[in-house]
């Protein structure tokens, strides 16, 4: 392990992530502002070229970058100078530290980002991410797959959006959740106010898409686990979201999920549910604070298929105590399901997570990477694709999660909301809308409340206004 203070000289606004790289090799590079020793990472122009320089008691590095003059286009010479600095700085660190990293240079949490920026620059994609980021042959493979699940389902139109209502509520908190939601417990007498405040939110989405003429593509109702809610809560909420399109919600905790809650989304249009056991292990769900067992899973889940629901399923690799041995146990059992989704997650230690805060550390031995190297080769010949993929910091092993689906049964959503191509409008304590001007390459958001008092306290003085 190599401990530094990390310093940055003359790196440009649009370098700002650079150092990101450095970051993603913890915890073989830790970075510590008491630390003796020192890494330091810029950039400087002399009559040579515009230069990256690396620099630390193992030597300083310098790398001529593209310059300016190399582009047309100033944001295609930023965006070329930034991927090239921190190919550089990967390599420096790859070469200190002698570890590499499933997605080389690439910090992002989209990696298909770059695949997508890449079509018509150059004939072979894969091999670019390879050569240019170092990303590894199998894992330029998967950002492929993905990209090739995707086609003829991304839609640019600017009159699309989806919708996206927030429930922050659970029964009780797992370990290694870092989402902003109150257990049902401490908040319950306040949960029929806040059931009439995302009301009023998605009223007023309604208006928006009246008034601006939006066509709505996809429903998204999350959380937390919106199904803690009881029946006559959900029967106030899910028929107002109802506009005849593909409509999700997430019913993640097994236990709260009954015939009741379930007809009740029959009858909004609901179409497609998350049931997620994320192990299968009963000593584990108890473990992580999980608080129901498989069987109660098997149960959900038929209740689920009785309704004739798309059902996805969520796994997570890497969970505290859990080998190899154990994630295959749990895949298998998962895959004879045959559910329309199946997501593998690869354990993420965030900040206000239970594990992170108990001083869990990031798993980086592998292990989890044998577990997800095993998931894409089990799911695709079990006629799974994956269609959807996103990275978080602090993940296992330096990974990735991704959802696979069987054939046509992609949730549109979760295409849309991850690739950033469509409008989001979004309703409830810690939702952001995002307003999508792909003509324009930006994106406007628009935030609620995050607290789950604090949005309730502004709800009320808007009905107040």
């Amino acid at each position: 392990m190599y401990e530094f203070r990390l310093k940055t000289q003359s790196m440009p606004p649009y370098m700002n992530d650079v150092q990101e790289v450095v970051r993603a090799f913890s915890p073989y590079i830790v970075i510590n502002d008491s630390a003796d020793a020192l890494l330091e990472i810029g950039t400087f122009v002399s009559e040579k070229g515009f230069y990256f320089f690396a620099d630390c008691f193992s030597g300083r590095e310098e790398y001529r970058l593209p310059s300016e003059g190399e582009s047309d286009d100033p944001i295609e010479f930023k965006r070329r100078a930034k991927s090239a600095a921190k190919g550089y700085l990967y390599s420096y660190c790859n070469k200190l530290t002698g570890i590499s990293l499933p997605y080389g240079s690439l910090t992002g949490v989209r990696p298909t980002a770059v695949y997508y920026r890449s079509i018509g620059s150059y004939s072979n994609i894969k091999e670019h991410l390879i050569k240019d980021y170092r990303v590894e042959p199998a894992r330029a493979e998967l950002i492929e797959r993905v990209v090739r699940s995707q086609s003829g389902l991304i839609n640019r139109d600017p009159l699309r959006a989806d919708v996206f209502a927030n429930i922050p509520i659970c029964p009780t908190r797992c370990s290694y959740c870092s989402f902003i939601s109150a257990e049902y417990p401490r908040v319950r007498k306040l949960v029929p106010a806040y059931v009439e405040a995302l009301s009023g939110d998605i009223e007023s989405i309604r208006h928006e898409i009246s008034e601006k003429g939006y066509s709505v593509g996809a429903v998204y109702v999350g959380g937390g686990t919106p199904t803690t809610l009881d029946e006559e809560m959900l029967s106030k909420i899910l028929p107002r979201l109802n506009f005849g399109t593909e409509f999700t919600v997430e019913a993640g905790r097994p236990d709260t999920v009954t015939e009741s809650k379930l007809a009740v989304m029959k009858a909004s249009g609901v179409t497609r549910v998350s049931v997620n056991p994320q192990t299968f292990s009963d000593e584990t769900l108890s473990r992580i604070g999980r608080r129901h067992t498989a069987s109660d899973f098997y149960r959900a889940f038929e209740l689920a298929r009785s309704f004739g629901f798309d059902i996805n399923v969520d796994l997570i690799a890497g969970l505290p105590g859990e080998d190899f041995s154990d994630f295959v146990r749990s895949l298998d059992i998962a895959v004879g399901l045959r559910p329309e989704n199946l997501t593998v997650h690869s354990l993420s230690l965030k900040r206000g997570a239970i594990l992170k805060e108990g001083g869990a550390s990031r798993r980086m031995d592998g292990t989890v990477k044998r577990m997800c190297d095993h998931s894409i080769d089990k799911l695709i010949s079990a006629g799974y694709e994956p269609y959807y993929m996103y990275r978080q910091k602090n993940i296992a092993d330096g990974l990735e999660n991704v959802g696979y689906a069987l054939n046509g049964k992609q949730c549109r959503y979760n295409i849309d909301y991850m690739e950033e191509t469509t409008t989001v409008l979004s309703a409830g304590a810690g939702a952001v809308t995002k307003y999508v001007y792909g003509d324009e390459g930006r994106i406007e958001r628009k935030s609620h409340a995050k607290g789950f008092e604090e949005y309730l306290r502004r709800a009320a003085e808007r009905t107040k206004e």
